[in-house]
């Protein structure tokens, strides 16, 4: 290994622990967190403490996937052998990457509120379903399938 395939090995290790940090917080806040202060009830100020702290983590995550996703991209697509069905998987990836990241970046914190007679309109529902913790964290487990699919594709085309 030379020492570019040891910077592209540091890039692959840096997205995916971004990735990890993101949906595994994820996974800890909808199975555990969020579980724990609908019966212990802590009040608004722990919460907000908590979505403050999870929200910094998620904008290192999300800054740290755009930089090494672009580097990484940029090393993938100049092999010569990479197949159309890799660039589909991969823009489908990004499309969904950039998704979450629009939500996570124009979200508004909630107060807490999760009655359902509060959300009036079924936009409102429908906004709430297509933007909430659960959807994001769906949206982040497809896209880590896609980062295995991809990795597959990849190497099948070298194998030729």
């Amino acid at each position: 290994m030379d020492v570019l395939d040891w910077i592209l090995l540091v890039i692959r290790w840096a997205h995916a622990l971004g990735a990890v940090a993101w949906v595994g917080g994820g996974i800890f806040y909808l199975m555990v967190l969020r579980p724990a202060f609908e019966r212990a009830n802590p009040g608004p100020e722990l919460n907000r403490s908590i979505g403050e702290e999870f929200r910094a983590l998620v904008n290192t995550a999300i800054i740290v996937l755009v930089v090494t996703g672009a580097i990484l991209t940029a090393s993938r697509l100049t092999v010569d052998t990479i197949t159309i069905a890799y660039v589909a998987v991969l823009v489908l990836k990004v499309c969904l990457a950039l998704y979450m990241f629009a939500v996570m970046r124009f979200r508004r914190p909630s107060a807490g509120v999760r009655d359902e007679s509060a959300m009036t309109s079924r936009g409102a529902r429908v906004r709430a379903a297509a933007t909430g913790p659960t959807a994001l964290l769906v949206l982040g487990v497809i896209i880590f399938g896609l980062a295995d699919v991809l990795s597959y594709l990849f190497e099948n085309s070298l194998a030729g």
